[in-house]
């Protein structure tokens, strides 16, 4: 039986993962965004700020919903830099996650102030770290994720008994998902990175997979080696 695939990531993203694993896999996909991203206000004062700590591609895109200046801007993987460039911005990809990043900045040790701009719920505590080791940053949360229910389709596809493939991508979405989750269905979950793994660890998963890097391009081999596995486990020896 083939399995389905579930994508639980927000807009503007939830959409373009969703056309590139099923590309990627020739599975049908299934959308039921998790989050929904609003702008948290204004954008703060960036007078005297020389460079942007952009963690996510939802802060590029709020920042140039919000007609941000077009600053220099540092950021957490590819995918932010390149949604940061196409706001406009002149970026720099770093690390692949939080403490990645905190370590190149640690490192290169950037001239000017830095901003932090994130997400009301955020990890790593960038600012603050950057701040003690004697760095000038700052941080400002512009947008706000509000915690969305699955949608018909997602439970139903939870309720059936058709393997699903489920692509996590955040801590957040992931503890979310499994406080809502109760699959009947045999449920693999594609995890990419250790603490997205942990918070998916509730999950009564068949299986959980953590992509080898931060990133889509190691998330989806990830999650097409999963289908390879899965439609493995239906064909007769």
């Amino acid at each position: 039986m083939r399995p389905t695939i579930l994508v639980t990531r927000p807009d503007p993203d939830g959409p373009a993962t969703a056309r590139a694993l099923a590309r990627a896999t020739g599975l049908p996909v299934v959308e039921s965004p998790l989050l929904r991203i609003t702008a948290a206000g204004a954008l703060p004062g960036l007078t005297g700020i020389a460079t942007l700590i952009l963690t996510s591609r939802n802060a590029a895109h709020v920042y140039a919903a919000l007609g941000g200046p077009a600053l220099p801007a540092l950021c957490i993987g590819e995918a932010t830099a390149e949604a940061a460039r196409a706001a406009g911005l002149t970026a720099t990809a770093l690390g692949g996650d939080a403490e990645a990043l905190v370590a190149d900045l640690l490192r290169t040790r950037p001239d000017g102030a830095l901003m932090h701009l994130r997400g009301a719920a955020s990890r790593g505590n960038i600012a603050a770290r950057l701040s003690a080791a004697g760095l000038s940053a700052r941080e400002a949360v512009i947008y706000e994720q509000e915690l969305c229910p699955l949608n018909e389709e997602a439970q139903a596809r939870l309720a059936a008994r058709k393997p699903l493939i489920v692509p996590l991508y955040s801590p957040r979405t992931a503890a979310h998902f499994a406080d809502l989750a109760r699959p009947r269905a045999p449920l693999h979950i594609v995890a990419m990175s250790p603490a997205v793994a942990r918070a998916a660890a509730p999950l009564d998963s068949d299986s959980l997979t953590i992509a080898e890097a931060p990133d889509a391009p190691a998330m989806i081999r990830a999650v097409v080696a999963t289908v390879r596995r899965v439609e493995g486990m239906g064909r007769p020896d």
